[in-house]
């Protein structure tokens, strides 16, 4: 019988494969590593694996460090995480050390297309990081995740960023900080910014934003600071994601339509301030050939948490190509015990998904994904998606009622089908 050694690369990694899927990740890479120290040849095909995406934790108060990756196994790598951490006020200067290391190991990252900063709580990214970013030939990718620039001196401009004339156009840039702990969890500016945060994020995402704005085809930013960002002009833009609190200001959605023509995908994961929420939803008038209108008929997917006084969105449109709807709210309200859970999203009741449905047209809608308190409408609204949606293949549905000492008391679902379990 053949061993491994003798077998070709291709059946190796076809088992490999067939293994991952039936194990969990840890255990795979475990594994893995064990089968790599074997022979030379089952290194060969191991590595690639192993390290084709690379965690590294980085201690800010470890003063004796290694590197980050030996430069004989960055050829590998093609998705990056550092998770940074740190405590007090160290970080009150840029960590040059690590920003040095940083920038030897992406120039030996030959493959590497992704890069993910991760909780780095005393820091924001800082400029040396930021420009071994951009002068990546291969990276398309750059995500930030709770990672949030909080004081006056770590704003930057374009001219100390220093980049050179050819720099990595990014496809797709996150910057995922859709809460903040400026304000006590008591409050009820709990998780939005304060005003110096606020500034700081902002002056720094604007250079940011203007160097990718051209390029970039998914871009994730906070709620609160997007309305500013939006003025951008962004030529090749296809999915937008908005997350966190929105404004205390109102704002008109349809700028986004209006500076962003290919855009198909739009999630708008929104926790509602209390004027969009008193707001009666206003009513749009728009031209056939506005290009929002246009914009809107293109969309493909539809994310939108808090529906209150987004009438620019359920006005009485031909989505003609919108397959994916989802009106769950954000943060999820049935989540208890985490981080951001005194964070409080109102689900709208049956009677107000029923409203929104009655004037959208979605002849092309597959997946519909919702969430709404139980009041008097439920039957009609099951029945609203039952009739209109033929070719619905996937449909999520999150009830929420009062709690009861049995199913039968206050539903009105578990009145009309007695005997069911609901």
């Amino acid at each position: 019988m053949r061993g491994l050694e003798e077998s070709n690369e291709d059946v190796i990694l076809l088992l490999l494969e067939t293994i991952r899927a039936s194990t969990s990740e840890e255990l795979f890479l475990k594994d893995l590593r064990s089968l790599s120290l074997t022979s030379r040849y089952l290194r060969g095909v191991c590595l690639p694996i192993i390290f084709r995406t690379f965690r590294r934790t980085w201690d800010m108060t470890v003063r004796k460090r290694q590197e980050i990756l030996p430069s004989t196994l960055c050829q590998y790598v093609t998705v990056f995480e550092l998770d940074v951490s740190a405590t007090g006020d160290i970080l009150a200067d840029e960590p040059t050390d690590l920003s040095e290391q940083l920038a030897t190991v992406f120039s030996n990252m030959h493959r590497l297309h992704t890069f993910r900063l991760m909780n780095s709580a005393e820091c924001g990214p800082w400029p040396a990081l930021l420009k071994a970013i951009f002068i990546t030939p291969t990276l398309t990718t750059c995500e930030i995740w709770d990672s949030p620039w909080r004081r006056p001196e770590e704003k930057f401009s374009r001219m100390i960023l220093d980049l050179p004339r050819e720099y990595s156009r990014l496809q797709k840039f996150v910057y995922r900080v859709p809460f903040t702990d400026c304000f006590h969890r008591k409050s009820e500016s709990y998780g939005r910014r304060d005003r110096v945060q606020g500034s700081v994020e902002l002056s720094n995402l604007m250079v940011l934003t203007s160097l990718v704005c051209d390029s970039v085809e998914a871009l994730d930013i906070p709620a609160e600071l997007a309305f500013p960002l939006a003025e951008f002009r962004y030529p090749k833009l296809r999915e937008l994601t908005v997350r966190g609190h929105e404004p205390r200001q109102v704002f008109d959605w349809s700028v986004i339509f209006r500076n962003a023509p290919q855009l198909r995908d739009v999630h708008l994961q929104t926790v509602a301030t209390e004027r969009s929420m008193l707001q009666p939803t206003p009513a749009y008038s728009i031209c056939s050939d506005d290009p929002v209108m246009r914009g809107m008929s293109n969309l493909e997917s539809l994310t939108i948490s808090n529906p209150f006084g987004k009438g620019l969105f359920l006005s009485a449109l031909p989505y003609a190509n919108l397959g994916t709807l989802s009106l769950k709210p954000f943060p999820p309200s049935e989540i208890t015990g985490a981080r951001w859970s005194n964070i409080h999203a109102r689900v709208p009741t049956s009677s107000e998904i029923l409203s929104i449905l009655n004037t959208v047209q979605l002849a092309s809608l597959s997946t519909f994904e919702l969430s709404y308190r139980v009041d008097p409408a439920d039957l009609s609204l099951l029945a609203r998606i039952h009739s209109s949606f033929p070719r619905l293949a996937k449909l999520e549905i999150h009830r929420f009622r009062p709690l009861a000492k049995s199913n039968s008391e206050d539903d009105p679902l578990y009145a009309h089908y007695p005997g069911q379990s609901c």
